[in-house]
């Protein structure tokens, strides 16, 4: 698996970068003056492999970090790193299609992190999940919130219904008594008139009676109908009341354990600032309780949390017409499949397993020991002084504990002796540097034991490390600094490559800082030679770090505000670096400045004076493009107006020359300088020296304004004016451009024949007036 590109958010001077792509041959280089964040850069793809992250990387807003890294899964797709067994099928096709991964980490206020895959597709099923669930829960909650209105209305009736069943009851009761009076007052009744009016009482009464009766009867019947429609909602009831209960326990842990973990913070606070050692003591104490305390919150979260989710799909079960005992079988078997299945945390977590080991180069971390104890080094003592050295030494000759077992000393000097001169021939191959004229250091390590000068280890065998020249014999610690921090450097990258089983990511901050020039391109010469057997990511500023021609692998950093150190921090990528700012390019235009004064230029014939670095660049890769058999010697001022002062200085030498110029205008100035001068006063000499090309300005207006597109900016951009007219009034670096358009001629391997018309033909028009 291979680390292809970063996003980081919020991470000390970072607020987001954007995915930014690495180099695809495994060396990336992080350019960019100090304070512009490149470390922080590391520091980031150090936290997303650790884990952890201290404080002082936390933004002044509170802002959470988060740092997602892109990998190549290098023929196999997503499924095969996990059991289909615990995937959805949807989820299933989803990874079945997948040749990348992406992991991201993002913090919580607490410190602590959650892992999970983040490719889009894989977010998008689980999110649409998350909609889909979010939607039952809040239609059930909904209908639980209705159910208890529509209750209560029923509690309401059903005690209406029974007032007025006891009502009815009173007035049929009333409605009776009154009755067996009139029918004994009637009985009694002895006159004709007296039962005439007895008797239309009873027959009143007897109406009322059975007008109440009735009424009665349907008070009664309303009364049954409202509480065997109670009775029918209690079961429904009862489960909304066990959901709405759940919701509230998880509300509360949640706030119990968000009022834990700021207490955390504060005590882990005090603790830091706690002035003396027994305050410091008694903070520490307290905070240990507290973190002890955590995980049983935690867990009770969870376990409150699993209860919501069960009481709420049982809710919705219920609500949805299902029996009771059947909805809990339903819900039950429910969450045992949803813990089978995998999580999108659970999915990160394990693709996690198979990433490249992310390793922090830390510079003097483990020099080597003048001296080592056999035995500390058979028993890995890693608390030793330079094990971690002395093992990647062994490890680099080639040597385990079987090696130093052999009992014949003879044949054991006599290959150690051999191997010191593989090792120190191994060495010398990276390491150019010589000591005086031509004295190159040796490594050398020999087996020794302990003489009666050091009775408690008497007769105990040790391992001695030198480092000689032609004059000296010298411990590892009496070298200078660069030689043993490029020891220390080359012995553990070599070691790591040659021990680890797994891929790498080596992250590297400012390598070779105590190292001369020539001793930088070493490193770079080291990294070159490891690159296939671990990516490596590296800050710099040194131009001998940087390779112009794989400007591919240039990541640059620098602030949103060049004036503002406090502002973000940006990370622009190789296409992009025509917007980076001059300060940041620095040891790119070093680099290309030093690599033209390396050049053998001037010749006996054929050399040209050009304005600068960018028209020599130009014109040498049109030339190749030509296949042009006689190509002249550019030689590059520093600029228009001083290619007077170089044709002086090339006419005091007697070399023969021409001077090319570009545009029409542009370069009166200096013709008339030239014209005016002691040598050129010759008319007929000026045109012999001279060479101008008016038809184009600069040398970018060469290309044809899609050529220019394709080959130079490489983007897709709306040109209406000169290409250079573009690029001055874009902003944009001329030297970055001319680099990129070289390293994608040589990179691509591009032909004259890959140009369009008009470009071919004003390469022809440019080379035909060089030739003449």
């Amino acid at each position: 698996m291979k680390l292809t590109a970063f996003d980081i958010q919020n991470y000390r001077s970072i607020i987001h970068t954007g995915w930014r792509n690495l180099s695809h041959d495994n060396i990336t280089a992080l350019i960019g003056q100090n304070e512009s964040g490149k470390t922080s850069v590391l520091g980031a793809l150090y936290s997303f492999y650790e884990g952890s992250i201290t404080e002082d990387v936390l933004r002044s807003d509170l802002s959470l970090p988060a740092v997602s890294c892109r990998f190549e899964l290098q023929r196999k797709t997503l499924i095969d790193f996990f059991d289909s067994q615990c995937l959805d099928e949807e989820l299933k096709t989803i990874l079945s299609g997948s040749t990348h991964g992406i992991l991201t980490r993002a913090w919580n206020s607490d410190r602590s992190s959650r892992l999970y895959l983040a490719n889009e597709e894989v977010l998008t099923f689980f999110e649409r999940k998350q909609v889909e669930r979010a939607a039952i829960e809040e239609k059930t909650q909904n209908e639980i919130n209705q159910l208890f209105v529509l209750a209560e209305q029923l509690f309401r009736e059903m005690e209406q219904a029974e007032e007025l069943r006891r009502m009815a009851q009173q007035q049929l009761n009333l409605a009776g008594k009154e009755l067996l009076q009139a029918r004994r007052t009637l009985k009694r009744s002895k006159k004709p008139d007296e039962r005439i009016l007895a008797e239309k009482a009873v027959q009143n009464w007897e109406q009322e009676y059975t007008k109440a009766e009735a009424d009665f009867t349907i008070q009664v019947d309303r009364f049954d109908k409202s509480k065997q429609r109670t009775e029918e909602l209690s079961g429904r009831i009862s489960v909304c009341k066990a959901s709405n209960e759940a919701r509230q326990e998880l509300e509360e842990s949640v706030k119990v354990l968000q009022a834990h973990n700021q207490l955390i913070k504060e005590l882990d606070h005090l603790w830091q600032m706690a002035s003396n050692p027994k305050e410091q003591k008694s903070w520490y104490q307290k905070l240990q309780v507290a973190k002890s305390e955590l995980e049983a919150l935690e867990q009770h979260q969870a376990a409150c949390r699993e209860a919501d989710s069960f009481q709420k799909m049982l809710a919705w079960q219920v609500l949805d017409g299902r029996a009771y005992s059947e909805a809990v079988e339903w819900v039950t078997l429910q969450q045992e499949l949803a813990k089978k299945y995998y999580s999108v945390y659970d999915l990160g977590q394990l693709l996690m397993e198979y990433i490249p080991v992310f390793e922090f180069f830390e510079d003097f971390s483990s020099l080597l020991p003048n001296r080592i104890d056999l035995e500390d080094i058979l028993n890995e003592n890693s608390h030793t002084e330079g094990y971690k050295a002395a093992r990647n030494f062994l490890l680099v000759a080639g040597l385990n504990a079987d090696f130093f077992r052999e009992k014949n000393q003879r044949i054991l000097k006599q290959k150690i002796e051999n191997l010191n001169s593989e090792i120190t021939i191994n060495f010398q191959d990276y390491w150019s540097q010589n000591v005086g004229k031509d004295s190159k250091i040796c490594l050398n390590f020999e087996l020794e034991h302990y003489d009666y000068t050091h009775p408690e280890k008497s007769g105990k065998p040790y391992i001695e490390f030198w480092i000689k020249d032609k004059h000296e014999r010298l411990y590892p610690k009496q070298r200078s600094r660069g030689v043993r921090w490029f020891l220390s450097f080359y012995l553990e990258l070599k070691a790591t490559a040659k021990a680890s089983m797994v891929s790498r990511v080596m992250l590297i901050d400012e390598p070779g800082l105590s190292l001369h020039a020539r001793a930088q391109e070493d490193v770079l010469k080291v990294f070159e030679d490891l690159k296939d057997s671990m990516q490596l990511i590296y800050c710099t500023h040194s131009p001998h770090l940087i390779d112009t021609n794989r400007l591919y692998r240039i990541l640059a950093v620098q602030r949103a505000h060049e004036e503002d150190d406090t502002s973000e921090t940006l990370v622009l990528e190789s296409n992009a670096l025509y917007a980076a700012s001059t300060d940041t390019l620095s040891p790119i235009y070093a680099l290309m400045g030093v690599k033209v004064n390396n050049q053998d230029f001037i010749k006996a014939q054929d050399n040209i004076l050009v304005e600068d670095t960018l028209s020599y660049y130009y014109l040498n890769v049109f030339c190749k493009l030509a296949g042009s058999n006689r190509i002249p010697a550019f030689i590059p001022a520093t600029g228009l107006t001083n290619l007077p002062v170089l044709a002086n200085i090339m006419l005091g030498w007697k070399v023969d020359f021409s001077i090319l110029f570009f545009g029409e205008y542009r370069s009166d100035k200096t013709l008339k300088q030239l014209a005016e001068s002691f040598f050129f006063a010759n008319e007929e000499e000026m045109k012999r020296r001279v060479i101008q090309i008016k038809q184009f300005e600069y040398p970018e207006d060469v290309f044809s304004t899609l050529d220019f597109k394709k080959f130079v900016l490489q983007k897709r951009e709306g040109i209406t004016q000169s290409n250079s007219e573009y690029v001055l009034e874009q902003g944009l670096s001329r030297t970055i451009l001319a680099s990129q358009f070289i390293n994608f001629c040589e990179t691509r391997r591009v032909q004259l024949e890959d140009f369009d018309d008009s470009t071919r033909e004003n390469i022809r028009i440019l080379l035909t007036s060089l030739t003449k």
